[in-house]
């Protein structure tokens, strides 16, 4: 029991050094790119933090638990929103460009009512994952390939600004070969922070006897989701908060689409109605609160943060109550 906590503890300083590492660098690349924060958050950064949620997908649909990997991505796009998002927000309030965000939370949305259509009869078969991982495929290239072909003064003055707010302790890190192995190396540590954290969580959950449905949807989905909220976090307190909300966005799209359809190409997936329901349910909920602060304001306050962080708390309330009366 002793070693799992330590190693929990070992999992979050890694997770920090990491993401530190990482925003640094992925703001830079966004000045190499001549490309807008958002757009860095929405591809590279957001699928290179949602490697955690490939990593416990692959696994789980080698071993035939498929519906833990699902579990554990509709788990982390929850977890995202309500927690991530939420901790950001109420940390320090969020301004947003909603032309820039538009794309993303459509694709956002669609995906996730697709994947609960998919599933309506209780199963996600290898076909259907193949179409997701393809959906996913062509959003992130498409997305990539259209901000880096319309750059715009108004990109290259936003660069500027990226250069003067990126900081490092040696100047050899703000050149591209630095800022690549700085990110490449930050990658590495935020994914080695989460697999220790997960394990050991996984461990001590099992250890307390919680039930496995429980442990994907609450202790992997935040395990997995520790990245994103690393580095939503420090986004924030390097004054680029709009890299967070399109990391976010980006890395829900890619648990919506890649992960899931990775576990379903391993291993036909099945599920339960009731866990079905209620978790796509509160997944399609909290996306429409989001949108909903997103466009009313062009922020998300702190106390739209605090709201959020409310809503997952009752959304977590309510799973272990769901648990409880399934066994």
């Amino acid at each position: 029991m002793l070693m799992h906590i330590l190693l929990l503890l070992v999992g979050l300083a890694l997770l920090a050094k990491g993401g530190e590492l990482f925003v640094a660098a992925a703001v830079r690349l966004a000045e190499f790119l001549r490309m807008p924060r958002v757009v860095i958050g929405s591809t590279l950064v957001s699928l290179a933090t949602t490697t955690p949620e490939l990593v416990v997908s692959i696994m789980a649909g080698a071993k035939g638990a498929p519906e833990l990997a699902v579990g554990n991505a509709v788990g982390s796009c929850i977890c995202n929103v309500g927690l991530v998002l939420g901790l950001t927000a109420a940390f320090k309030h969020i301004d947003v460009n909603p032309a820039a965000l538009r794309i993303p939370l459509i694709a956002m949305f669609t995906f996730g009512a697709t994947l609960m259509l998919m599933t309506l009869d209780l199963g996600l078969s290898r076909r259907q994952g193949m179409t997701l991982i393809c959906g996913g495929a062509v959003y992130f290239v498409y997305d990539f390939v259209k901000y880096a072909r319309d750059v715009k003064p108004s990109h290259i003055a936003e660069a500027a600004v990226i250069e003067a707010a990126a900081t490092s302790r040696l100047d050899w890190f703000r050149g591209k070969p630095g800022t690549t192995v700085q990110f490449l190396l930050g990658a590495g540590t935020v994914v080695l922070g989460s697999r220790v954290l997960v394990d050991a969580a996984v461990a001590l959950a099992s250890a307390l006897g919680l039930p496995s449905i429980l442990i994907g949807l609450t202790i992997v989905a935040v395990g997995t989701s520790l990245p994103e909220l690393i580095t939503a976090v420090t986004s924030s307190r390097q004054a680029v908060s709009d890299l967070a909300v399109g990391n976010v966005l980006g890395a829900n799209i890619a648990n919506l689409t890649i992960i899931v359809g990775t576990a379903a190409v391993l291993s036909e997936v099945t599920m339960r109605r009731v866990t079905h329901s209620f978790n796509f349910l509160a997944l399609l909920g909290l996306f429409a609160v989001l949108l909903w602060m997103l466009l009313s304001e062009r922020r998300v306050s702190r106390k739209e943060g605090v709201t959020l962080v409310v809503l997952y708390n009752l959304y977590i309330a309510g799973l272990v109550l769901l648990s409880a009366a399934l066994k």
